[in-house]
């Protein structure tokens, strides 16, 4: 069987993001110099002079060259913000990755044998997060574990959200592992 190397959905969409934002910084610098061209003008520091021919030629060209600056600093914002979306599109498709990783190495599902009290148990939750856990009771489809309030907020698990489990010292992520050890 041959490896592809073919990105996720989720790589493909903060590549793509990140070109989007690549692409809205190079627009935000041409528009920021382009208005900085257009105040050249009045770089020697000449007011405008109402009344004189010039005033109504130099009034427009500020209010473009302010429009200009304008449109540079949205297209800079834009760009800000597109560069956030694509590294919560990395980060996000790293943790899947990583999830995917640890779940694809799998020979069995976890199961209810493998699991005692006092177990820490470290667990997918959403899509993308994990958190750690000691069993407080396995039961016959989940896990209960530990929320540390008191047993208001004990969290239920199915085990197919079991991504490690330490025991002794030892963690352990695949559960075929887990019957050499007992």
């Amino acid at each position: 069987m041959t490896e592809t190397n073919d990105p996720s959905p989720e790589r493909r969409k903060a590549d793509r993001l990140q070109g989007h934002a690549d692409r809205l910084k190079k627009t935000a610098q041409g528009q920021s110099e382009r208005a900085f061209d257009m105040y050249g003008r009045f770089a020697g520091g000449q007011p405008l002079l109402p009344g004189h021919h010039s005033y109504r030629s130099a009034r427009r060209t500020k209010n473009r060259a302010d429009t200009a600056s304008d449109r540079a600093i949205d297209a800079f914002k834009a760009a800000q913000q597109a560069e956030r979306d694509a590294k919560w599109a990395k980060a996000h498709a790293d943790a899947k990755d990583e999830i995917a990783a640890i779940t694809g190495t799998r020979e069995r599902p976890w199961q209810p044998e493998d699991f005692r009290v006092g177990d820490i148990v470290t667990v997918r939750t959403f899509e993308t997060g994990q958190d750690t856990y000691r069993v407080k009771r396995v039961n016959k489809k989940t896990l209960t574990l530990d929320g540390g309030g008191g047993g208001w907020d004990d969290p239920k698990r199915p085990y197919d959200r079991v991504l490690a489990r330490t025991r002794d010292g030892v963690t352990v992520t695949n559960p075929a592992d887990t019957e050499d050890t007992e």
